[in-house]
């Protein structure tokens, strides 16, 4: 045998022990109770059975941990941390006093003063404001309370030299919150490029305390997001649950089925389905619906069966509305015209489409005429006043 090392046998019988008092505590509490890895005891209890006469040797120093576990050193079914734990509610009740009579002090602060993991102040805090029984060590327990009392409560932080004042990065994500319907505070912080956890614990520790700062890195990315891309859409005021309808009702009669424009939205075919029954919208039904709109109402869909369906429904076709009656519950449609396919076309109503694509979409004129199916030659035919007629003018000379 190695000097080294020490005979096994006591070990794992006294391990078996602790076991067969205890059966209903996996090996790995005992493991834990004693600073040694899981495995290793596992591996000692495995081989003790296997060959029971085997010389099998183990490291002093977890020999010595293992037998100095007792059973009374093991959690009990009523009674958690071997015996020492109370019942967390007067303490964390105590603790809840404190960070609502002083606005400045976190969980973290009060957690680093009574000597104890943040994580397990936060999860038996949740637990008691649910109303929920929980224990901690009794002496966790006595240091809570202690605060206050026996012990000052940490100060107010003092700004770090690394950071800036929140308020204007505050602001900001307020801004494009009313900019933008779907702007979350996680979606703002992945478009700046901000760990959601930090933009979002910003927020909240100015929300509690304004005099707390942002780190400068942060506040600058925040700041440079000046547009956000989709999902978010630009909010519309004027945009009624009536005008939302004729737009699906429209890109369905273009030939657009609801997968796609969901696709095109970037939501569900079932959402926009459950919108057509309840006639409710949401932020983001709305966002979908107008972002797909954009896309999609302009140009003739591949579905012809979609189109058969509208036309069976009368579901009027998107250019049938202009932007200043699609959401009046009043307005009647002007026409019945499909994107894409051919027409009778009035000049008066070529300049007012021409101008729809250019101001409001930013479309080039080729463009333009390429979605209305038209030719440039036509459309200089159409838009080119025909000559005077010479007889009428020599005859209204004078």
């Amino acid at each position: 045998m190695r000097t080294d090392r020490v005979d096994a046998r006591p070990v794992s019988d006294h391990v078996r022990g602790l076991i067969a008092q205890r059966p209903d505590l996996p090996v790995a509490v005992i493991a834990r109770r004693a600073g040694v890895a899981a495995s290793t005891v596992k591996s000692l209890l495995s081989d003790a059975q296997r060959s029971p006469d085997a010389a099998r040797t183990v490291n002093p120093a977890t020999a010595a941990r293992l037998l100095a576990v007792m059973p009374d050193d093991l959690p009990q079914c009523d009674r958690g941390y071997g015996g020492r734990s109370t019942d967390a509610t007067p303490a964390l009740r105590h603790v809840r006093e404190l960070l609502t009579e002083h606005p400045h002090l976190t969980q973290a602060a009060l957690a680093r003063a009574a000597s104890m993991p943040l994580t397990t102040l936060a999860a038996a805090l949740h637990d008691v404001d649910a109303g929920q029984p929980r224990r901690i060590q009794a002496a966790a327990a006595d240091r809570l309370l202690a605060l206050g009392n026996r012990t000052p409560l940490p100060k107010r932080a003092t700004r770090r030299s690394d950071t800036v004042d929140a308020q204007p990065a505050v602001d900001h994500v307020r801004a494009l919150q009313l900019r933008y319907d779907r702007a979350s505070t996680a979606f703002i912080a992945k478009v700046a490029g901000v760990n959601p956890s930090t933009l979002a614990c910003a927020l909240i520790d100015h929300e509690r305390d304004a005099r707390r700062g942002i780190s400068t890195d942060v506040a600058r990315r925040i700041l440079a997001v000046h547009e956000l891309p989709p999902p978010a859409f630009q909010r519309r005021g004027h945009v009624t649950e009536t005008g939302l309808l004729r737009r699906l009702h429209g890109m369905c009669a273009a030939g657009w089925t609801l997968p796609a424009i969901a696709h095109a939205g970037a939501t569900t075919a079932k959402s926009l389905t459950d919108f057509t029954r309840t006639r409710t919208s949401t932020p983001a039904l709305r966002a979908a619906v107008l972002t797909a709109w954009d896309h999609l109402s302009h140009q003739p869909g591949p579905s012809a069966q979609a189109r058969r369906r509208a036309a069976a429904k009368a579901w009027h076709p998107p250019l049938a509305w202009d932007e200043h009656s699609i959401d009046d519950p009043d307005a009647t449609p002007s026409g019945t015209r499909i994107p894409g396919f051919p027409q009778r076309w009035d000049p008066s109503v070529l300049r007012h489409e021409l101008a729809f694509f250019t101001h409001h979409l930013g479309l080039s004129r080729p463009e333009c005429l390429r979605r209305l199916g038209l030719s440039t030659r036509r459309a200089r035919q159409l838009l080119t006043p025909p000559p005077a007629d010479p007889g009428t003018h020599h005859a209204t000379a004078p």
